[in-house]
Order: C-alpha cells, then sequence, then structure tokens
C-alpha cells in the first residue's frame, strides 16, 4: 500500500509541478524559433498557468516592453542614433557665408571725414561664399551611412536586452520548478522518515535509517537556500535590466513548454548573415570607410570660393567688385596623408566586419548546439531516464517495505530521482536560453509576427 500511495504521489508530482512534458507529448510543437522570436517581437513566449504562490505570473511580454522602454542602455543608444540622424543635414550644408565690412579714409586718419570728398575714401560691405568641389554629396553619404550604422547597432543592443530578459525569466522559471521539487520531495521524504521510525519502533530497522531521513530533510533545506540565493540574484538581474529598484516584488514565472527547432545549423548562419544588426553596422561602417576615402581623394581637388563688395563713396559714384578664391590643395602633402588616413580606416572596418562574422557564427553554432543537445537531454529525460528513476524507487519502496532492501538504497533511489528532477528543469530553462540567444543573430522566422 506504501508504495502504491508513494507512486501516485510521483505521478501527481509530475502533473501539478510548475513544468510541462516536452513538445514531443504535445498536440503540437512550435514552429522554428517562434517562442524565441515570440518575445523579440513582444509577443509571448511563456504561456500563462494557474497562478499558485502568486495571483499573476510574471509575464515574459511585459518584462520585454519594461525592458525596451525603460533600460539605459537602450535609451542611450537610441539618443546615439538620434545625434548621427541629426548630423546628415549638417555634413551636406554649404560652408557659412562670410559678410565683411570696412572704411577707407584717404588723407585724414579718423574715419568718414573725407568720405565724399576723395576718390578713394569709401565705406563697403561684402560678402563671400566657399563652394566645396563636389565633395558635399560624399559628406552626406558618408553620414548617412554613419546613421545606419548606429540604427542597426541600436537594434543589436535591443535585441541583447531582451535576450537578457528573457535568460533571466528563464533561469527564475528553473528556481522556481526547482523549489517545488524540492518541497514535493520533502514532502515525500517526510513519509520515508516515518515509515523507518515506525519499522525501527517494532524492531524491523536501525535508528540509522531515522538518523538517515532526517539527514536527507536537513540537506534539501540546503538545496532549497542555494535555490533561493539563485532567486535573488535573479530578481536582481531583472531589476537591473529593467532600471527598477532592489525592493521590486517580482511574481513567478509562468508556466513554460520546449520550443522546437526546425532548422538546421547551415540555414541559421545564412539567416545570421542576411539579419545580424551586428553585422549590418559592421558593413554600414565599411560603406562609410569607402566615402571618407573618396572624400579624402576628392579633397585633392581645389575648392573655389566667390565673393561682391559694394563700396560707397558718400556723394561720389559707388563702385562695385567681384572676385574669388582658389585654394591650392596637398602643395605640402596633407591631402596625400589624409587619402592614407582613410584607407587605414576603411581597411580596419573590412577587418572589423570579418571578426564581427566569425564572432556571430560563433555564437549562432554555439546556441544551436546548446540547443539541440537540451533537446536530445529533455527527450532522455522524459522518455528513459525519469520512467527507470521513477520505476527504480517504486521497486526500492516496495522491497524496503517487506525488509529485502535497507534503507539506504530507498534513498540512494530517491535521490537519484529528485537530481533527475531537477536538471530536467535545467535542461528546459538552459534549451530555451539558448534559443533566445540564437534569435539575437538570426532575427524573426518566415511568417512570425514583427
Amino acid at each position: 500500500m506504501f508504495g502504491r500511495s508513494v507512486s501516485r504521489f510521483v505521478a501527481r508530482r509530475r502533473r501539478s509541478s510548475s513544468w510541462t512534458a516536452p513538445a514531443s507529448s504535445a498536440p503540437s510543437r512550435a514552429p522554428g524559433l517562434i517562442a524565441s522570436w515570440a518575445f523579440l517581437a513582444l509577443l509571448g513566449a511563456a504561456t500563462p498557468s494557474a497562478a499558485q504562490e502568486v495571483p499573476t505570473p510574471l509575464s515574459l511580454t511585459e518584462l520585454v516592453r519594461e525592458a525596451l522602454e525603460r533600460n539605459p542602455e537602450v535609451q542611450m543608444a537610441a539618443r546615439a542614433v538620434e545625434s548621427k540622424r541629426a548630423r546628415v543635414g549638417q555634413a551636406g550644408a554649404l560652408p557659412d557665408p562670410m559678410v565683411m565690412y570696412g572704411v577707407i579714409n584717404e588723407g585724414r586718419p579718423v574715419p568718414f571725414q573725407t568720405l565724399g570728398e576723395r576718390d578713394f575714401s569709401e565705406v563697403y560691405v561684402g560678402v563671400s561664399q566657399e563652394f566645396p568641389n563636389g565633395k558635399r554629396g560624399l559628406r552626406t553619404q558618408a553620414a548617412q551611412e554613419e546613421a545606419a550604422a548606429e540604427e542597426a547597432a541600436y537594434e543589436a543592443v535591443r535585441r541583447k536586452v531582451v535576450a537578457d530578459v528573457a535568460e533571466a525569466y528563464y533561469d527564475l522559471y528553473a528556481v522556481y520548478a526547482g523549489v517545488d521539487v524540492v518541497e514535493q520531495n520533502r514532502q515525500l521524504l517526510e513519509q520515508f522518515a516515518k515509515v523507518a521510525s515506525t519499522r525501527f519502533s517494532v524492531g524491523q530497522a536501525t535508528q540509522q535509517d531515522v538518523l538517515d531521513a532526517e539527514a536527507e530533510v536537513s540537506r534539501l533545506e540546503e538545496r532549497r537556500s542555494q535555490l533561493e540565493e539563485r532567486r535573488a540574484v535573479g530578481e536582481a538581474r531583472l531589476a537591473s535590466l529593467l532600471f527598477k529598484g532592489s525592493s521590486t516584488a517580482w511574481g513567478r514565472p509562468g508556466t513554460i513548454t520546449e520550443t522546437a527547432l526546425s532548422e538546421r545549423l547551415e540555414e541559421l548562419l545564412v539567416r545570421a548573415e542576411q539579419q545580424s544588426p551586428i553585422l549590418h553596422s559592421k558593413d554600414r561602417l565599411v560603406a562609410r570607410g569607402e566615402r571618407k576615402l573618396n572624400l579624402a581623394q576628392r579633397d585633392k581637388r581645389p575648392d573655389l570660393s566667390f565673393n561682391f563688395v559694394y563700396h560707397n563713396r558718400g556723394g561720389l559714384d559707388p563702385y562695385y567688385t567681384f572676385g574669388g578664391t582658389v585654394t591650392l590643395p596637398n602643395l605640402h602633402g596633407k591631402q596625400t596623408r589624409a587619402v592614407e588616413e582613410a584607407a587605414a580606416d576603411l581597411a580596419g572596418s573590412r577587418t572589423g566586419t570579418d571578426a564581427a562574422r566569425a564572432d556571430v557564427r560563433y555564437a549562432v553554432t554555439e546556441a544551436y548546439q546548446r540547443a539541440t543537445t537540451t533537446t536530445r537531454l529533455l527527450r532522455l529525460y522524459d522518455d528513459g531516464i525519469l520512467k527507470q528513476a521513477r520505476l527504480s524507487l517504486d521497486s526500492a519502496m516496495a522491497q524496503y517495505r517487506v525488509g529485502r532492501v535497507d534503507f539506504l538504497t530507498l534513498i540512494t533511489s530517491w535521490r537519484r530521482l529528485l537530481d533527475y528532477d531537477l536538471m530536467y528543469q535545467e535542461q528546459l530553462a538552459e534549451h530555451e536560453k539558448a534559443l533566445a540567444r540564437l534569435a539575437v543573430h538570426v532575427g524573426p522566422p518566415a511568417g512570425a509576427a514583427q
């Protein structure tokens, strides 16, 4: 009877735990990276379940929305975009015109005394304007490329912050699921202790069995304390990402399910090349470097300026002068050095793009391998290890009840199932975290809501 009651307890624990069965046993699986991109697109990646400890489960969608609104890193990147956009109009503008004025007095040092009496006494005013020789367009294009690079960098920051929020959320999920497992196992262990105490009272077991059970209860408290520490750290991480105070009250995450990953690694690498905002930013910086190199080469050409001056001679007839200036570029080799500088900057930008591409490929590969590995482990736990561990515990309980195995064998089987239950929750969280990191570079799958 004791074995059957514990079997029902274990089965009830599977149903009431905050985790659900993997997607392979569910009616349908989320296609591709839908759930991982959902939070990037402000869609829900977690399915709310009935509240257990708090009225409303912690919503990943709301966390992402608040992070994008409040996170200082996101706001700083947004201001940088505004700054770069404002520079575009400045880059293509003409230089400021210049106004000149003065007095020429013939014969006497005091101004205006001979105005209208002498031919060379006058008051003049004029204006001059410089016209760069075909350089304004290149400056505008360079500024536009720089603004585009900043916009892509802003998108990269947004995706990174969203992924960080998702990872913190899934860490908290694993913690709360672990607390549930520990608490339910504590109740089961207390039943073991009562049985051991009863058998000890009738001489069918030793006092060591009772002491071992009490020691295991203390070890469970140790695990719970470690989980509480992780919970506090995870909530502090969320508070940092959402720019909230440390006293903010957080709920517990809702139920999550395993998200299927249908794309192959080669497909994901191609998508990363096309959609990673980090690579887009680097590409735009290369384009800016090309424009600046063209501009430096164009600076070897002379610039022109034109001026007009009106000369007022009082009662005498006025006269007008027209003129201009021409620069003499590269007379001292300045523009040649500028070309060398721009060429070196362009080469550095291209090398930086290659480095970023290698980093993105590594990040995508690492996240993909982690996601596929956790998928296999979840299948292994669900289809084999957990079932075998439960059967082993059922058998040990039945054998202990009739005195065929010692209490240490029972505790070993129980501890093994506890460890596997906890590891299942950790692997489920790691799987979703890997997809969150992957979505930073590959973007939303085809058909996902934007």
